[in-house]
């Protein structure tokens, strides 16, 4: 990390003058089902709030600054969301998903959402067998620039970060980032007839980060080092107990270290290599604190190592014929009273046929493990685009949720007897993208049907290191999204709505009652202004009654909930930015995940300064 912090200050004494080399962009056959550009990333507070508006998207937020953020796409559940940076998966066999929270969006060109399947020419092989994908793309340095940011608000937040950046030779450039966040995480919050305070969910945490691009002609090359650190109490869920047994005093501490590696070359007019790697070492350490007997505790602790590596070669058979071909290999060990290990081999064919106005592409990816589990995931997509302004199209893929170490083995339970999840899933889709003189409008629906076979539930118990795991039997989903979307531009003013609406039906088959937290309609809304430089954004988000259990019973119910929030942002200067956001304007008290309240009214203030 020294000798790379090294480098990218030496950086800063390169002249910002030369172009790096252009590498052919990448090719897909439909769009992301959502994404989110830089700016809309720059204005969020955090990532998940950067997403949390997409359609189809059921963000699990356990509340409060530190509290664990995962997503849910389609009612499938976080374990079949894939997370790539830069291509490469950062999930992992402990619990498949990383809590969004400790990934630092400040750097981040864009994020999009893939609900089926990504459909870029050139990918690996494990892109092809996840049933939604989000994929986030760090922004490549492109002069020399030293930016110090800070943020700080309510729960007592406190989150300074420094950044420098600049160019090393005419094929290089390189960063550096150093950042922080504290908060108290204390709130108040009323549980039936009682106004209580939210405690025991603060959070320390130190990340750093280091990269480095090299273009070569028709290629590139990236490296990355990332290091986290975190300690923060878990508040666990809201039962009311005498004064005497506190709701939670337990604890935990991550510490996460990883290096990715990736590049791309053009080895012949037609042929395409791309070869990508990382190894990661999680370590996690839980204080189990008797909620009957404070001064009695137990330390758990557990040690994830993985490491992974890709190839993928893209043909370009003719014009309008792409074929493509993908190795990955995976292997992971888990350190733990029950050490686990499992070693995984991924390989994908492809081909697509792109032929105006239509355009086909077919996948089929295996999955081979150590621990038994085998299996296949095909996939089609079409697109047709009629004309330039219209474009309908769909997708058929079978993908496969393997139980995680963490579905497997907890403490001192011995492994359980879960089976894999499979899904069938079917997507139709249509949009209008036009643009008038000033006026740009855009409309999007999409339908779909999911048909999930031994589907796994998750679902907290005592607190967020203990949860409970089942198979459901067979669960269909059928859903309806939809978006629209109006702006107008006029120099330096500009105005737009965007509305989305979301209907799922999840059930297991011969229930009449939702599968666990997933509502029957929910929607979001986006109002901004901007005058020269200065933007207002209201944000509006609605989600409808949800169950915890499949029963009728008014314990298992959580009520519907609204929330509006507010940011302004000021462009100061070409160099000088501050934000200002308040959420839950109107202090609803609701609940994402049962007993974990979410805070009421509350604000983050923050400035960019670059130099």
């Amino acid at each position: 990390m020294l000798a790379a912090l090294v480098a990218i200050f030496l950086a800063s004494q390169v002249p910002d003058t030369l172009d790096a080399s252009v590498v052919s962009a990448a090719r897909h056959i439909s769009p992301p089902t959502e994404s989110a550009s830089r700016e809309t990333i720059r204005r969020s507070p955090s990532l998940a709030d950067a997403i949390r508006d997409f359609s189809g998207v059921q963000l699990r937020d356990y509340g409060g600054a530190g509290g664990l953020k995962t997503v849910n796409v389609r009612s499938l559940g976080s374990a079949h969301t894939a997370i790539f940076l830069d291509g490469v998966p950062i999930d992992n066999a402990q619990n498949l998903q990383p809590d969004l929270g400790r990934i630092d969006a400040d750097d981040l060109e864009a994020v999009e959402l893939y609900a089926g399947q990504k459909s870029e020419l050139l990918q690996s092989a494990r892109e092809y067998g996840s049933a939604s994908s989000l994929h986030m793309k760090t922004a490549v340095p492109k002069g020399r620039k030293t930016a110090f940011r800070l943020r700080g608000g309510s729960f007592g937040t406190f989150s300074p970060s420094v950044s420098h950046e600049g160019r090393i030779g005419r094929r290089i450039t390189a960063r550096g980032r150093l950042g922080a966040d504290i908060a108290d995480g204390t709130y108040p919050f009323r549980y039936k007839d009682s106004l209580m305070r939210r405690e025991n969910s603060d959070i320390r945490a130190f990340r750093a980060s280091a990269g480095m691009w090299y273009t070569p002609d028709n290629g590139r090359y990236e490296l990355s080092l990332r290091y986290y650190d975190s300690e923060r109490g878990i508040p666990g869920p809201v039962i009311k107990k005498s004064a005497d047994h506190p709701l939670s005093l337990d604890r935990q501490a991550d510490r996460n270290l990883s290096v990715q590696a990736s590049g791309e070359q053009q080895l012949s007019p037609s042929l395409r290599l791309l070869a990508r790697a990382r190894y990661s070492r999680d370590v996690l350490e839980y204080v189990d604190v008797s909620e009957l007997a404070p001064s009695v505790s137990a330390l758990w602790k557990y040690e994830l190592q993985s490491a992974y590596l890709s190839t993928s070669l893209g043909w370009q058979a003719k014009d309008w014929l792409h074929l493509g071909a993908a190795v990955d290999a995976q292997a992971e060990k888990l350190a733990y009273d029950v050490p686990a290990s499992r070693r995984s081999l991924f390989t994908a064919l492809s081909a697509a046929v792109l032929k105006d106005p239509w355009r086909v592409s077919a996948a089929l990816q295996g999955q081979v493990t150590s621990d038994g589990y085998r299996f296949l995931s095909p996939s089609l997509i079409l697109d047709w685009h009629p004309r330039e302004d219209w474009e309908f199209g769909g997708i058929i893929k079978r993908s496969c949720r393997l139980p995680s170490f963490n579905d497997l083995y907890y403490t001192n339970v011995t492994a359980r007897n879960l089976r894999p999840e499979q899904v069938w899933q079917f997507t139709a889709r249509w949009c209008w993208d036009r643009t008038y003189e000033n006026w740009h409008f855009r409309c999007r629906e999409e339908l779909y049907h999911n048909r999930v076979k031994d589907k796994l539930i998750a679902v907290p118990s005592g607190s967020l290191f203990r949860w409970s795991m089942y198979n459901l039997a067979d669960v269909s989903v059928w859903g309806d999204e939809i978006s629209a979307q109006a702006s107008w531009f006029s120099g330096p003013l500009a105005a737009g709505i965007t509305a989305r609406y979301s209907f799922q039906w999840a059930r297991e088959d011969g229930s009449s009652m939702q599968i666990p937290y997933i509502p029957l309609h929910s929607a979001s809304f986006n109002i901004f202004g901007r005058w020269d430089s200065l933007r207002l954004d209201i944000r509006g988000f609605l989600t409808g009654s949800r169950v915890t259990a499949a029963s009728s019973r008014p314990e298992y119910h959580i009520a519907p909930w609204t929330t509006w929030d507010a940011s302004l942002g000021w462009t100061v200067s070409e160099r000088t930015r501050l934000t200002l956001d308040v959420r839950n304007i109107l202090n609803e008290q609701y609940e994402i995940v049962r007993q974990y309240p979410m805070p009421g009214i509350n604000f983050l203030a923050g400035i960019v300064i670059e130099i």
